[in-house]
């Protein structure tokens, strides 16, 4: 509240990551990797979590086979199995959790980041 006064309550979103900095795990070395020879940036929880969303995405796709349709991407997102990725488990079970590391994004009542 102290970075939106005002009327509506701002929302938090929360990524739970791998440390991206420390992390030995293979997807986390070569999220570095990739940030590295692709962006001038630190690494970070929001970018990783952005990587690792893209490469399950990627893997669920691929999964659908050669001749894609909406109903059929659907139907394999709202599966919603388990993947490994390189050593990083994902899972939509609610009692797992894979990592303490988590990082936090706020947004203003307009649905603006704030931090």
């Amino acid at each position: 509240m102290q970075l939106n006064p005002g009327k509506s309550v701002p929302v938090i979103f929360t990524d739970v990551v791998p440390n991206p900095h420390t992390s030995k795990l293979p997807v986390v070395r070569a999220y570095r990797a990739a940030l590295q020879r692709l962006f001038d940036e630190a690494p970070s929880p929001v970018s990783l979590a952005g990587y690792l969303a893209g490469r399950y995405t990627a893997t669920m796709l691929a999964g659908v086979g050669a001749n894609p349709t909406r109903a059929r991407v659907l139907a394999e997102f709202q599966r919603r199995r388990p993947l490994e990725l390189d050593g990083w488990h994902l899972t939509f079970n609610q009692g797992a959790r894979a990592s303490n590391f988590v990082s936090q994004t706020l947004l203003n009542g307009q649905g603006s980041f704030v931090g």
